[in-house]
């Protein structure tokens, strides 16, 4: 039998993957699981990213690939912090190693290392009860059930997308038509019950173009089903109820049962990939502005934007004539010769940034609008602040996302590119106005930004949704160990 910590001792896994869109709201699950659901959690990342997290403490030496040191750090959060290998130790480059290369090197090595970490916090007296990972990570439901524990998968994306991803790979409704044809049909209606809204080029690009991501997203989602110990699957999804109540009950509950825990949001920027420009400086210009008056400007931490959508973003934040806060990542300032790109004309009208705290900029009363890339944490993170769109998405489930927040919320445009991929300045200009300006339907966005602000604020409230699936899932682990136990 294994070796199993008594209930009120539950030591919850939660593993992620080295991308920041993954730890962000696998960090804030292994807080919630910590403060609201009493138990101990070790938030587990790769190596490199374990580094760039803790830079002062967590060693730079370099270390067997296949063998990391196992560093467990404890932290000011009630939360200890590990390390695996993803096999890229030293950071995963794009430019040198493709997406089917990094899929290969993490199945190979992911597994073992991820195992050897476990070993050792059951040797150091802290069993894990539970494994909780994220996208990418299926070999962790294998290591979990290696261990002889249970293992449950976090959905990082909208459950919009889960769902779409689901009735994809079962061949349901025509989606796999739909993406196939999203060229030629592109404003064709998605037949899913629930996800009506969304046209086929509102799917995520992973289904409408090709990508080494797809097959392994199939291979995740049949790992979900096929650890389950014929009993229903349980997924934990960033979201909550009133927020895709239609997207949530669009999964057949005799395929998976979807557990709202989110939004995963909070002012806990404090442990980021990015090392954050000097906070007190953009607050203070910050604290500076008129209520509603500043367009934040962020494209999240993996897209590289071209020098020519920068210079147009340039154009379309001039145009607004608005005090603007924009993030611009050292790694998207390069002009892609190996030479930093020209900097961007000096404005007494805005502030560039290479990172922040964005939850907190967010917050702030002097954000009236967000330019984003429409990634998932960002989109919840802007709807729990209140805080109206314009979106311009990338790819993944950014489509998705945009058109949810346009569509179904209210509380966003879109910003469309001029028929490439480049939005051109004028349009982002007259989309910031869309959401800025005086008009009636602009007064209605931000009205319904703030309903959607007081529902979110609800859900994470002490006995909101997010507390009480939480708690629920907990006594769930709990009660199925113990009778584990008693067999």
């Amino acid at each position: 039998m294994a070796d199993r910590a008594k209930p009120e001792q539950q030591h919850f896994l939660v593993v992620s993957g080295a991308a920041q869109g993954q730890i962000t709201p696998a960090r804030r699950l292994a807080r919630l699981l910590a403060s609201r659901a009493g138990v101990r959690a070790t938030l587990a990342v790769p190596l490199s990213a374990l580094r760039r997290m803790f830079p002062s403490r967590a060693s730079s030496s370099s270390s067997c690939r296949t063998e990391p040191p196992v560093l467990v750090l404890s932290g000011a959060d009630g939360v200890a912090y590990a390390a695996f290998s993803d096999g890229f130790d030293d950071g995963f480059q794009p430019a040198t190693c493709d997406g089917a290369a990094f899929v290969g090197r993490l199945r190979l090595v992911g597994p073992p290392t991820l195992t050897r970490l476990a070993l050792a916090l059951r040797a150091a007296g802290a069993p894990v009860t539970c494994v909780v990972y994220t996208l990418l990570l299926p070999f962790a439901a294998d290591v979990a059930r290696g261990l002889g524990v249970p293992a449950h998968f976090f959905w990082t994306m909208p459950a919009a997308a889960l769902s779409l991803y689901h009735h994809y790979f079962h061949a349901r409704h025509g989606l796999a038509d739909a993406a196939d044809r999203v060229l030629d049909d592109p404003d064709r209606r998605v037949e899913v019950p629930g996800l009506e809204f969304l046209r086929a080029h509102d799917l995520p690009s992973l289904l409408t173009g090709p990508t080494p991501y797809l097959p392994c997203f199939r291979e995740m989602f049949h790992v979900v089903e096929a650890n389950a110990d014929d009993k229903q699957p349980l997924v934990l999804v960033n979201t909550f109820d009133a927020l895709e109540k239609e997207a949530l009950a669009s999964v057949p509950g005799i395929d998976l049962e979807l557990v709202p825990v989110g939004p995963m949001v909070g002012e806990d920027d404090d442990v980021d990939l990015f090392e954050q420009d000097d906070e007190a400086g953009y607050m203070r210009w910050l604290d500076a502005q008129a209520d509603g008056s500043v367009v934040y400007v962020s494209f999240g931490s993996i897209a590289v934007l071209s020098q020519e959508q920068l210079d147009e973003i340039r154009l379309g934040l001039d145009k607004t004539d608005r005090p603007f806060l924009w993030v611009l990542r050292r790694d998207n300032r390069d002009s892609g010769s190996g030479r930093m790109a020209p900097p961007l004309p000096a404005s007494d009208k805005g502030m560039v940034v290479e990172w922040c705290a964005q939850s907190r900029v967010l917050a702030h009363r002097a954000t009236g609008c967000f330019v984003t890339h429409c990634g998932w944490n960002s989109t919840v993170e802007a709807v729990a602040c209140g805080v109206p769109m314009v979106t311009a998405p990338q790819w993944s489930d950014q489509p998705t996302n945009a058109r949810m927040a346009e569509a179904l919320w209210g509380v966003a445009v879109r910003a469309e590119p001029d028929g490439g991929t480049v939005v051109r300045g004028a349009e982002l200009a007259r989309r910031v106005e869309a959401v800025m300006g005086d008009g009636e339907e602009a007064r209605a966005i931000r009205r319904r930004a703030r309903e959607w602000k007081a529902r979110a604020v609800a859900a994470v409230s002490e006995d909101g949704t997010m507390a009480r699936n939480l708690r629920r899932f907990v006594q769930g682990v709990a009660g199925a160990a113990a009778t584990t136990e008693r067999d």
